[in-house]
């Protein structure tokens, strides 16, 4: 089967997508096989393409952090994506909760959405930053 990772999480001006990305491809993975869903005009037809590669991919990533976006202090539903990944497809799940620039009760939430989450699945592929997801992708596509 060949290797297709679906990028997802959080979005809006949280720009981590494209440094991953040339991250990776300058470790050796292969640029087709990383999948961003951020899209311009996010319509049903680009939703429907998100479906169908989160439905076949080899590797879900799940980057929940600060969407630097003003009264958005994190995206619900890319942890909603992330927790069902992890109950759905634990085995090709990978989460990132990175709390970098998040403060107050957002902060708690996502500490303790982490805590819960690895105690719950604690052979999951769960970390702390970009960085150790980033080594433990390079180690499973190259």
């Amino acid at each position: 089967m060949s290797k297709l990772v679906f990028l997802g999480g959080t979005a809006a001006n949280n720009g981590w997508r494209a440094p991953f990305i040339e991250s990776l491809v300058a470790l050796g993975v292969d640029r087709k096989a990383l999948f961003n869903p951020v899209v311009a005009d996010w319509n049903e037809e680009t939703q429907r393409r998100e479906e169908e590669v989160k439905a076949k991919a080899t590797h879900l990533v799940f980057y929940i952090a600060d969407p630097k976006q003003e009264g958005y202090p994190l995206s619900a539903y890319s942890m909603v994506e992330a927790t069902m990944a992890l109950y759905e497809k634990t085995d090709r799940a990978v989460v990132v909760f990175d709390s970098t620039g998040v403060t107050g009760h957002p902060l708690k939430a996502i500490n303790q959405t982490a805590k819960v989450l690895s105690g719950r699945f604690p052979n999951a592929n769960i970390f702390a930053t970009l960085e150790e997801a980033k080594n433990w992708l390079t180690q499973e596509l190259t």
